[in-house]
């Protein structure tokens, strides 16, 4: 158990650091058994499914909010032409929600 909450905060630590992503309303130790259970998607795998609708793009900053029962994966990101974005992903499923240009 304790290795498992040392990975999690690592993963999380890491994510942070890299300014890429992080858990908004959830901490660590909240989004691990949320993503163990499958009912989160990894915080990797996300990313990759807002980076597929805007390929050659870059994730700035995202987060995993709770939102009606369910968990919303909201990420800013820049696509290739330089354009902003909010991307907003069900975060169970990684079903596109809503996407605004800014």
């Amino acid at each position: 158990m304790k290795t498992t909450w040392f990975m999690a905060a690592g993963a999380a630590a890491a994510l942070l650091a890299g300014g890429v992503a992080y858990a908004g309303d959830l901490s660590p130790a909240e989004l691990d058994p949320l993503v163990k259970s499958g009912r989160v998607l990894p915080l990797d795998e996300l990313e990759a499914a807002v980076l597929a609708k805007h390929q050659g793009g870059k994730v700035k900053k995202s987060e995993i909010e709770k939102e009606n029962g369910g968990y919303v994966y909201e990420a800013e990101m820049t696509d290739r032409n330089g354009d902003d974005w909010d991307v907003y992903l069900d975060a169970t499923t990684g079903l596109l929600l809503k996407e605004e240009k800014d």
